[in-house]
């Protein structure tokens, strides 16, 4: 198991000097997030001017024990806010991953090469966007049921479709399939890279959860110094300001380094090939297959 964290501990650290000779890689998780923000801004904001998003809540409000209409309403909104998330996520994720490929093959990727692959595999997107909606839609209606045995055996499908999907963005942007196809090939390619390739995953998710505790120890800093013993309210703003920025781009630092990740392993297990910036002899030793 010690072995396995060093391994896990490389890979990462080959992750991060890919990032840093295509910094421009966090512009996409950046965008989505901006993209994601403005189409919801801009769905409520005329809904709230008008009156609409206030009336219906009201009515959420009254027939919260009923079998009214409003419930199906706010199921129909809430898969189309799922179908949407998913879509603007996957599409600028699988232009990350397009470009760490074209750096894995030793080229120098720029935004557009991007956004050209994304908009090459539209339809194969737009079409796992629905397939992802639907079934984080379906499992979260589920969670929401009464019992905790539900519960226990909702997470644990979660978990398992979690696994299941690990590579289909990827495969999304290599191969030409549908959905369906994706998964299957994704669950193949899992069975390849199994063993010290969910370790480094799991790295890290260790790794963030230690950034987001930092971010923490800022809110609890802020906290001390708005508290009735200094009365500075100005320095708490400033220190969670600070704290707010720190959790905001370790997000989106772990976010792609997630994504190079994922890329390499993929290119490893389906082409057979050592991505550049990753040490041959690591690799062999941390994905053994297993055919």
């Amino acid at each position: 198991m010690k072995q396995k964290i060093k391994n896990a501990m490389i890979l990462l650290k080959a992750c991060w000097r890919v990032l840093m000779l295509d910094k421009e890689l966090l512009v996409f998780p950046i965008l989505s997030i901006i993209v994601l923000g403005l189409l919801a801004g801009s769905f409520l904001w005329p809904l709230y001017e008008s009156g609409a998003l206030i009336s219906f809540l009201e009515n959420m409000s009254d027939e919260a024990e009923g079998e009214g209409n409003s419930e199906y309403w706010m199921m129909a909104i809430s898969f189309v806010a799922y179908f949407v998330s998913f879509f603007v996520m996957i599409f600028f994720n699988a232009a990350l991953i397009a470009c760490v490929k074209i750096r894995f093959a030793g080229g120098d990727p720029v935004l557009m090469d991007g956004f050209r692959a994304s908009m090459a595999r539209l339809p194969q997107i737009t079409a796992w966007a629905f397939v992802s909606a639907l079934v984080g839609f379906i499992l979260n209606q589920l969670k929401n049921k009464e019992g905790e045995s539900p519960g226990f055996i909702v997470g644990l499908l979660g978990a398992g479709w979690a696994i299941a999907v690990y590579f289909v963005v990827p495969v999304l942007v290599s191969e030409k399939v549908g959905p369906i196809d994706a998964v299957k090939r994704s669950v193949s390619i899992i069975k390849k890279t199994w063993g010290e390739a969910l370790v480094a995953e799991v790295g890290l998710g260790i790794l963030y959860g230690i950034a987001t505790f930092v971010g923490f120890a800022f809110f609890m800093a802020g906290l001390i110094f708005f508290g009735e013993v200094t009365e500075s309210p100005e320095i708490a703003l400033s220190i969670w300001t600070v704290g707010a920025i720190y959790v905001l781009l370790a997000a989106l630092i772990f976010s792609t380094l997630g994504s190079v990740l994922k890329s390499a392993l993929y290119v490893y297990a389906v082409e057979g090939k050592i991505p550049q910036q990753f040490d041959e002899d690591m690799f062999k030793h941390a994905f053994k297959n297993k055919d």
